[in-house]
Parts: structure tokens; C-alpha cells; sequence
């Protein structure tokens, strides 16, 4: 019969995190090596695969950490249910909530060099995560022309796209400047970038 692992001591499996993390998201889930991940934090290789059975699922133990640190306190709006009226205010909020979330945890910027990184075929938690981010916009831009709060007089899937690529490039600059996310400084105009192009006049 298999024995339950121990739990992992919180300050061991905190050096793992980081370490992973930043070699994540320097070098890609492709490009890290396993063995300088666990010579970096300190472990032998029988400790790590009592926890881990690769690398495959240490990847996904740091990306599911790091959202959960990145969403702590933050609530997500079901953007279904957003009357128009409450729509900019919600979206101008989760953004200055993400950005409160990562300044108490600096350490999701990892989390953003690894979205923002080149996508392989073998990042799947990654993938995961830009669906669900991108399926989550795309909901909110037709539920914002169903309230009539974002224009109507150009294509629904050019909004879209607009919307996509420019928090991209916003989130991207932020990551790349020590924000961690679109919140933090700035994090306002952020969202008024957005609405200058997509808002219903």
C-alpha cells in the first residue's frame, strides 16, 4: 500500500516555488532543466520525487499556486450578470484588485514572464490560463454590447481583438517594468485605454 506523503515544511516548499518559478519564466517549461531547479532550492532529487513525479507536475504546482496568490482577495465579476451601468466600474476594480494582489505577493510576476512567454505545446496549465483569460474578455465585451456600454458599430470580433491586444500589451509592459500585473500603478488608465477604443458614445 503507497504512503501518503508527508506535508511538504512551508519554507522548503516555498524555495522550490521560487526557484521553479523563475526558471519558468526565464526559460520556458521546454528549456529548464530539472536538476538545476532542485540544486537552486536546496533539495536532493529523492525529496523532490516524493512530492513531484516530474517535471510536468512541479510546472503545474507553481502555475496553480501563483493564480491562487494572484486572485487572493480578488473577485472575479460573473460579467453575465453586470448591469451596464456597474460594467466599467467592475472591470476598472478587478484590475486595481489584481494589482493589490500582486504587490502583497511580488512573486506572481512570474506568473506574468511565463503567460507572456512564447507558447509551447508542453505548457499546458499555461494554455489553460490564456483560454480561460481570453474566453473570460471575450464574454465581456459581447455582454458589454448586450448592455449597450461597448459600441456596436464595428465588427463584435474586432472589438474583441482590439480588447485582447491591447491588455496584452499593457500587461506585458507591466510585467516587463516590476508592476506584475495591469493593476498597480497606472492601473486606471489601463482600463480607460480600453474604454477610449471600445465604449459605446
Amino acid at each position: 500500500m503507497a504512503r501518503t506523503p508527508q506535508p511538504l515544511d512551508p519554507a522548503r516548499e516555498e524555495d522550490l516555488l521560487i526557484a521553479s518559478a523563475r526558471h519558468f519564466a526565464n526559460a520556458g517549461y521546454a528549456g529548464t532543466s530539472l536538476n538545476a531547479v532542485i540544486a537552486e532550492a536546496g533539495w536532493g532529487k529523492s525529496s523532490f520525487y516524493h512530492y513531484f513525479a516530474n517535471k510536468r507536475r512541479l510546472h503545474d504546482h507553481v502555475v496553480r499556486v501563483l493564480i491562487a496568490r494572484l486572485l487572493d482577495g480578488v473577485e472575479v465579476p460573473a460579467v453575465e450578470e453586470l448591469p451596464g451601468a456597474r460594467f466599467w466600474a467592475a472591470m476598472a476594480e478587478l484590475v486595481d484588485a489584481l494589482g493589490r494582489a500582486a504587490e502583497r505577493h511580488p512573486e506572481t510576476r512570474y506568473l506574468g514572464e511565463m503567460f507572456h512567454g512564447s507558447p509551447g505545446t508542453d505548457d499546458g496549465s499555461l494554455q489553460d490560463l490564456r483560454g480561460q483569460v481570453e474566453q473570460w474578455l471575450r464574454g465581456a465585451v459581447i455582454h458589454g454590447r448586450d448592455v449597450g456600454v461597448v459600441r456596436d458599430d464595428l465588427p463584435e470580433e474586432l472589438l474583441i481583438e482590439l480588447t485582447l491586444g491591447v491588455l496584452r500589451t499593457l500587461d506585458r509592459w507591466a510585467v516587463r517594468h516590476g508592476s506584475h500585473s495591469p493593476g498597480g500603478p497606472g492601473a486606471g488608465r489601463s482600463v480607460q485605454l480600453v474604454r477610449d477604443l471600445i465604449e459605446r458614445r
